[in-house]
């Protein structure tokens, strides 16, 4: 029974996430190819500027900002749309109970397919730039992007709820953002900074993530290992701890909607 349960479940968060998807683009001339114009497009003015004026002499920069971007794509894309996700479906959850965490989830997987759609792109231009990363380095690509996702779903279960009674979120999470893409190293390489202002933007999660993406796709090599460790020993009590706060804000959320 729990079996079913579950598998009924993972059906409905699939079957919401493709309609999210399908609505996004619905009426819009080029339909879902926004998914892969919008980054390319930033891609082009940041190259054109930066790989022309700051960086001309960064070792492989244009295929770097990309990379940066896309993945920055997938972080803000995935928090914004959870932080969204509850207040965009309260017509469901007014009418039908369907717990709380199959919306956020469900919002944050169109993102994730669309950022799918983004790693064809990446590749393709890695094959290009004549870069080619084995297994093993494809396999840590694998695991930043899986805990890329899981800080999103960790945001997006605590700010999902408490956007329900602090409107202002919205608001002040888009401010957030630009703070933190230019804390992330996107448009610069990190080396670019002092060491003691590099301290700082590792506290920023994505900057540890975006560089040692880089590092295991376009380096082929493996950065350190003790981050990553410390990094995953922060990010499950995290996690857990969202998935409480979750259930917790649950029982009254549907009337403050």
């Amino acid at each position: 029974m729990n079996h079913k349960k579950q598998f009924h479940y993972w059906e409905t968060i699939w079957m919401l996430a493709k309609t999210d998807l399908k609505m996004r683009y619905q009426g819009s001339w080029l339909g879902i190819i926004w998914v892969f114009l919008k980054p390319f497009c930033i891609f082009l003015v940041l190259n054109f500027v930066f790989s022309h004026l700051f960086f001309k002499n960064s070792p492989n920069y244009s295929i770097r900002l990309l990379m940066g971007l896309i993945l920055w794509s997938f972080f803000a894309e995935a928090t914004s749309v959870g932080m969204n996700s509850l207040i965009s479906k309260s017509h469901i959850l007014k009418k039908v109970f369907i717990p709380k965490w199959i919306i956020i989830v469900s919002a944050t997987i169109h993102s994730a397919m669309a950022f799918c759609f983004n790693l064809v792109i990446l590749f393709i231009f890695l094959f290009f730039y004549q870069i080619y990363p084995d297994l093993l380095h494809i396999s840590f690509f694998l695991i930043y992007i899986i805990l890329i996702y899981g800080i999103s779903l960790t945001f997006s279960f605590v700010a999902a709820p408490l956007y329900v009674r602090v409107r202002d979120m919205n608001q002040i999470w888009e401010v957030i953002l630009q703070v933190l893409f230019y804390g992330s190293p996107i448009i610069y390489p990190i080396t670019a900074v002092p060491l003691n202002v590099q301290t700082i933007l590792y506290l920023n999660p994505m900057t540890l993530l975006i560089e040692h993406s880089k590092v295991a796709l376009i380096d082929n090599g493996i950065a350190r290992l003790d981050h990553l460790l410390i990094f995953i020993s922060i990010f499950i009590p995290c996690f857990l701890g969202s998935i409480w706060y979750l259930n917790k804000t649950s029982r009254n959320l549907v009337e403050n909607m």
